[in-house]
């Protein structure tokens, strides 16, 4: 996994998000510094007032960051006193950042990316600008190396572990943002997913963060990109780790099973396909995520939803019978 220098500044404007996590910072920013961007956005929500010794650790994280920037750059910094918590800090950091720039890269603390990343996202965020079915460009291939003979392809689920956009595409973003309100659902809203099943939890999800069950801004910003069909582009190869694996991450304190930690520099030039295609056994891979495994208390839940809407809708008697309709087997002749 080698590295190279960069004669010319990085072009397109880097929002760094950070908190309180100086050991994955050191080997993050290194990184951006190799690429010297021309614009650096860096945001931080602020300290949570219970965890004893978080306001030092938020402060060493934001004087590490700013002590290490050498090279001519324009800065913004977005830091907070008070913290915001994930759903609203990291979502305020992302309409910050692009209610200033037209196009950017995002890239949270614990990601640690190739260096060729940072000339994919630029490439690619040229490359499709125009083309209304991508809203975003992401980096992680959950397959490591994919087989699909196209260098990039669509995919209906998007990932955030290093991704980039365009502003007038997010525009209206908000991690408040519910696709499962009665005037929506009640029209029966699809998305582009390939999996009713990962279709209904990702509205499902969206709706709880958006209200205040998940503390979260990721599952939103999917179901914002979903139901308007557009589509994430994946790299065949990945491009990023996640490094932020452990007991003090918010969301992510063990890594899943399928994940490798592995990724690889590009090394060359990629080859952009006349026609994005949709990689269909990579979207079902990625959808398969949402759907949660049929836990004895989902079953529980479930049946016990199935019979609440029964008895609403046609009494204890129609609720009996409908059950017993469903349920007792008839004796044939």
């Amino acid at each position: 996994m080698g590295y190279h220098i960069v004669e010319m500044p990085l072009n397109t404007p880097v929002l760094y998000i950070v908190f309180n996590r100086l050991d994955t910072v050191r080997r993050t920013f290194s990184r951006i510094a190799e690429q010297k961007p021309s614009q650096l956005y860096i945001a931080a929500d602020g300290p949570r007032k219970e965890r004893e010794g978080e306001a030092e650790s938020c402060a060493a994280v934001r004087d590490y960051v700013l002590s290490r920037i050498d090279w001519p750059c324009s800065v913004h910094t977005l830091f907070r006193d008070e913290n915001l918590g994930c759903k609203y800090g990291v979502s305020a950091a992302i309409k910050w950042f692009f209610s200033s720039v037209e196009s950017g890269i995002v890239l949270e603390d614990d990601i640690l990316p190739e260096p060729s990343f940072f000339s994919y996202c630029e490439k690619m965020l040229d490359a499709w600008r125009d083309n209304p079915k991508v809203a975003a460009v992401c980096s992680f291939n959950r397959e490591g190396v994919s087989h699909f003979r196209d260098d990039v392809f669509l995919c209906t689920a998007l990932g955030v572990w290093g991704w980039a956009s365009w502003a007038d595409k997010i525009k209206d973003y908000s991690p408040d943002y519910s696709v499962l309100d009665e005037d929506v659902s009640s029209k029966g809203l699809r998305t582009c997913f390939l999996s009713r099943r990962a279709d209904r939890e990702l509205l499902s999800n969206a709706h709880r963060a958006a209200h205040g069950e998940l503390n979260t801004w990721d599952y939103q910003l999917s179901a914002y990109m979903a139901v308007r069909w557009q589509y994430a582009l994946v790299p065949r190869k990945s491009l990023v780790q996640n490094i932020g694996f452990s007991s003090n991450s918010t969301h992510t304190g063990s890594a899943p099973a399928w994940y490798t930690g592995e990724s690889w520099d590009w090394g060359g030039e990629i080859s952009i396909p006349s026609k994005l295609r949709l990689n269909k056994a990579y979207s079902r891979l990625c959808e398969s995520e949402y759907i949660p495994k049929m836990t004895f208390r989902r079953r529980m839940n479930r049946i016990h939803d199935v019979l609440v809407y029964a008895f609403d809708r046609m009494g204890i008697l129609g609720a009996v019978r409908w059950i017993l309709h469903h349920t007792v087997k008839r004796g044939g002749k």
